[in-house]
């Protein structure tokens, strides 16, 4: 990649943004946060997926994930999400994930944005049909 991206530049010029960071992570408030508490994990080198992660970095990245998920838990009294998006709905190349106090299980934030039913259990042959058809690009 030429040049820094946005969060590449966050990590090295924006410490008042600044959580936590080892050697292989940093986590960071979101500069235009949905909610107050709002945070991004992401590595320190710059990866845009998590297959692109070292072992190293991939074990930094989940206990990085986890840490925050209890920090926001505590600063914010609300129990948070998490969200690693693909690559389609990011507006950063970067990997990251966002977390965030949340008074909504994701399934009802997503059910609302998404228009579909907030429960919906699916017949043992559609649940079937639907992993048959999955599980060749997972193999990949």
């Amino acid at each position: 990649m030429l040049g820094m991206c946005d969060l590449c530049h966050a990590i090295k010029n924006e410490p008042s943004r600044l959580i936590y960071q080892d050697d292989h992570v940093v986590v960071v408030l979101n500069f235009e946060p949905i909610k107050h508490g709002h945070v991004l994990i992401m590595p320190i080198r710059h990866a845009e997926n998590l297959s692109d992660l070292t072992s190293a970095e991939s074990s930094a990245f989940l206990k990085a994930l986890d840490r925050c998920m209890k920090a926001v838990t505590k600063y914010s009294e609300e129990p948070p999400i998490s969200l690693i998006h693909g690559w389609k709905h990011r507006s950063q190349p970067h990997l990251h994930a966002h977390v965030l106090p949340s008074q909504h299980p994701i399934r009802g934030l997503f059910s609302v944005a998404e228009g579909t039913p907030r429960r919906l259990r699916l017949t043992d042959e559609v649940l079937k049909e639907m992993a048959d058809q999955i599980r060749p690009h997972h193999e990949e």
